[in-house]
């Protein structure tokens, strides 16, 4: 105990606090730059939720929008040739559907990078949870419900 000099039954406190301060000191930039990585890393993770979370809710918007569009392709199909405006509609939100799936893959590809940053170079749970569907195909400008001939 070489930091405790015994003078009668008194110790020197002075010599101890600086030797507690000296490794205070020599552990700081350590700490400092532990607890900078600890933030940034949950900066990084917090990034990450937000990118899930509108994931989510774009997912939730195409399979609302998808439905939908099911739904009429199959009325229209019932009807036939139908009005020029109805098959327009229909274009105009397979064309909204397309451009929300297009955003819904751009904030999937945000969220792997925030992972890989993280240090998760596996991707399998992101494509499990946040499946993206298929686009649809315009219909086409004749009004038919027919696969569009190969090239």
């Amino acid at each position: 105990m070489d930091d405790l000099d015994g003078v009668g039954d008194s110790y020197d406190l002075d010599g101890l606090n600086k030797k507690s301060r000296r490794q205070d000191a020599a552990g700081k930039p350590r700490n400092a730059l532990a607890a900078i990585e600890r933030e940034i890393l949950a900066e990084i993770a917090s990034q990450s939720g937000r990118y899930g979370d509108r994931l989510e809710a774009l997912l939730g918007e195409l399979a609302t929008l998808r439905h939908t569009l099911e739904h009429a392709i199959a009325h229209r199909r019932q009807d036939g040739v139908g009005h020029t405006e109805a098959w327009q509609t229909l274009n105009d939100g397979i064309a909204q559907y397309n451009r929300l799936r297009a955003q819904a893959q751009q904030v999937q590809h945000y969220l792997i990078i925030h992972r890989e940053a993280m240090g998760f170079w596996n991707h399998d749970d992101v494509f499990r949870f946040y499946p993206i569907p298929a686009a649809f195909t315009p219909l086409p400008p004749d009004h038919t419900l027919r696969p569009p001939e190969p090239p």
